[in-house]
């Protein structure tokens, strides 16, 4: 299992008004997948497929496990 953090920035339309948004994430991987993003490079940019699940009985805060994921070109 790899656990880490990301960080989300992207412009959202909001009531008709662009916004931008940022916010920090836990990311969770197991197997294929975590052996797969621990090589990506720090910085770079991803699109991330998965779900949210609490981090644990006693800690709701969520954490997006990760099914899939696509490094966007820029890298």
């Amino acid at each position: 299992m790899l656990e880490f953090r990301i960080e989300h920035l992207s412009r959202q339309m909001e009531a008709g008004t662009e916004r931008e948004v940022s916010c920090e994430l836990t990311i969770r991987a197991l197997g294929p997948a975590a052996q797969q993003i621990e090589v990506v490079a720090l910085g770079s940019s991803l699109a991330i497929e998965g779900f949210l699940a609490a981090k644990s009985a006693r800690n709701r805060a969520p954490v997006l496990h990760i099914r899939t994921f696509e490094l966007l070109e820029g890298n």
